[in-house]
């Protein structure tokens, strides 16, 4: 299950909102409480959770919205993993998304980027 979804303009169902570089979380009805639906819907079916927490690719954001906002357009991919404002900004989201879900046995393991 997809734990991100990054975007540069509000429209439906986004977890982080990113505006001149800096990244607002999105808890309310068409952020986190959605997820909250997803978690619930899965503990109701008896279903476990394998929560990725960005792409590698661009697709809903993933880790080059984080360079692209935070080191500017037209940087290197892997900047990602070495620029220390990209790693506190994901490092705030993982935080952020975990300690809502720290307690929930739906979630049986979060995968921090999807194909890295």
């Amino acid at each position: 299950v997809w734990g991100f979804n990054d975007v540069t303009t509000a429209s439906g169902i986004y977890y982080q909102l990113w505006t001149n570089g800096v990244p607002t979380i999105n808890t309310g009805p068409t952020g986190l409480e959605n997820f909250d639906t997803v978690v619930s819907l899965a503990k109701a079916n008896g279903l476990r959770l394998l929560v990725t927490l960005t792409n590698n690719w661009s697709d809903y954001g993933g880790m080059d919205v984080y360079t692209s906002q935070l080191v500017g357009s037209g940087q290197a991919h892997d900047v990602f993993y070495t620029n220390a404002k990209t790693q506190a900004a994901y490092k705030n989201y993982v935080n952020a998304f975990v300690t809502r879900y720290v307690n929930e046995p739906t979630i049986l393991a979060w995968e921090l980027r999807n194909e890295p």
